[in-house]
């Protein structure tokens, strides 16, 4: 492949169309990015072009070429695109027979090869192994090993490092630009991350509800964005310095609402409320926490920043009794939390709850978001009657920006950030006093990342919350934080 032109790209179902008008120009050995916010049209794109839209979807665009160019795709979240059941080798091996043709030998020949030239530590002995014994980085690896092994002329990658933290991520992006170069391919790079996106990108596309609303080379994009749309996504990530007392959003930059200058006022200490002393923690006799201690103080976020495997989740899982830890002391108001009482531990559960990564995973899918929220209401005996616990669900729904008829519709019906926004109400169900926010916006795109962001600081400075917010993303938590801890990872 040297060049290929796709023009006039729509996508509908039935009478609506999803995307419309879209421009594609692919050269061997560049990169053109797409960026939007969700439901933009970019992963649409990408199903376009590897043929694979749901049936109910038709897509129409002329193409300047002889057919589409070979090529493969690496996807959002290997755990979730990788065969759990199927050894890693076996896998790579069969993507290179099932688009080259290799006999088994020969297939598994340049599986081994490919996992070398990704940088798969020990190859051999990771051909042997299931994906969940590997880490979120070496199965990114190895999905980009199983498309390389096809040989492609075009390399699609859809949100690649959005679930890695900053190090392995940025490790990634720097494979897939030397295999790029190396190998003479176009890539087709779909982000939400602008820096990743400037790491890697030659051209930028950004979409809008299934339209392109500016297209250019990267650095023109970046440093003089002409549109609005274009100036909220920019805008929208925390600064790199500084703690604005609200971040800007996209909305504001459509509708021309003044940026804010105010800036969070400093923590001044407050008494403490959680203190964790010597936590140790082993998985197979392996140490992932040795001796850790912290304090978190009334209406302070301590942010908790680290590698994958630096154990940031394993700590909030003893916090809430998810995990038991091998050692140490964890102590809230004074008291250890291993010698409460009944009545004592479910007044904890109360006080200290929990926002998780995924509330797609962490909702139950087949309840009502109404009867989620009134769940814990009824288990705990609050708000009276009936007509009380209704009257509280539609308080939480407000107060997270979403209407009372949210309360009829299943977790499914909502967007990431609505979802997000769904977790958060329920862990505010039990008038709690203490969150611990587990990468709660790691998955979301940057404006809805900051919709968040502003929510739960406009929760903190409500409710008086203290807050342990962890996060892979420095940035992120710099912003949040009043004070940050950072984990080094366990050998």
């Amino acid at each position: 492949m040297s060049e290929f032109h796709g023009e006039n790209l729509s996508v509908s179902a039935g009478e609506t169309v999803l995307l419309r008008g879209l421009n594609l120009d692919l050269t061997s050995g560049s990169c053109v990015a797409l960026v939007g916010e969700s439901g933009s049209g970019k992963s649409l794109t990408a199903l376009t072009l590897m043929g694979l839209l749901p049936p109910k979807l038709s897509a129409r665009w002329s193409v300047e070429r002889d057919g589409l160019p070979r090529k493969a795709m690496v996807f959002q979240e290997p755990m979730s695109a990788l065969n759990p059941t199927m050894r890693v080798g076996r896998q790579v091996a069969e993507a290179a027979e099932s688009a080259l043709g290799l006999k088994p030998e020969a297939a598994r020949t340049r599986a081994l090869e490919e996992l070398r030239r990704v940088h798969v530590p020990r190859p051999e002995e990771a051909m042997r192994k299931y994906p969940h014994e590997l880490s979120g980085g070496q199965r990114q690896r190895v999905m980009i090993a199983m498309a390389m092994a096809m040989d492609p002329e075009l390399l699609i990658c859809d949100e690649p490092t959005t679930a890695l933290d900053h190090s392995v991520a940025f490790e990634i992006l720097d494979l897939l630009r030397d295999l790029q170069r190396e190998r003479g391919m176009a890539m087709l790079f779909i982000s939400h991350d602008w820096e990743a996106v400037a790491h890697v990108a030659d051209e930028v596309v950004v979409l809008r509800a299934g339209e392109v609303v500016e297209a250019g080379p990267i650095a023109a994009v970046m440093n003089r964005p002409q549109q609005p749309y274009t100036q909220g996504l920019l805008a929208s990530r925390p600064p790199e310095e500084g703690r604005p007392r609200r971040l800007p959003t996209v909305q504001d930059f459509l509708n021309g609402v003044p940026l804010a200058t105010a800036q969070r006022p400093v923590f001044e200490g407050g008494t403490e409320v959680l203190a964790v002393r010597g936590l140790r923690k082993s998985f197979k006799g392996t140490p992932i926490l040795r001796d850790v201690d912290f304090v978190v103080r009334e209406g302070e976020t301590l942010g908790l920043v680290g590698a994958s495997g630096s154990g940031k989740s394993t700590i909030a899982r003893c916090l809430v009794g998810l995990e038991q830890p091998d050692g140490g002391e964890i102590t809230y108001r004074g008291a250890r939390i291993d010698t409460l009482s009944r009545d004592q531990r479910r007044a904890y559960a109360r006080e200290i709850q929990y926002i998780f990564q995924d509330p797609f995973s962490s909702l139950p899918p087949r309840m009502r978001v109404g009867d989620l929220l009134e769940e814990p209401l009824r288990v705990h005996g609050l708000c009276g009657d009936a007509a009380g616990r209704t009257a509280r669900v539609a308080e939480l729904l407000a107060a997270v920006g979403l209407s009372p008829e949210s309360a009829t519709k299943y977790p499914h019906e909502f967007s990431g950030g609505q979802r997000q926004r769904i977790g958060i109400a329920r862990a505010l169900a039990l008038e709690p006093k203490f969150l611990i926010c587990d990468e709660s916006v790691a998955a979301l795109d940057v404006s809805v990342q900051a919709q968040v962001l502003n929510l739960l600081n406009d929760l903190k400075d409500r409710f008086r919350f203290s807050y342990l917010f962890i996060s892979h993303d420095a940035r992120v938590v710099r912003y949040m934080s009043d004070r940050t801890m950072e984990l080094a990872t366990s050998n």
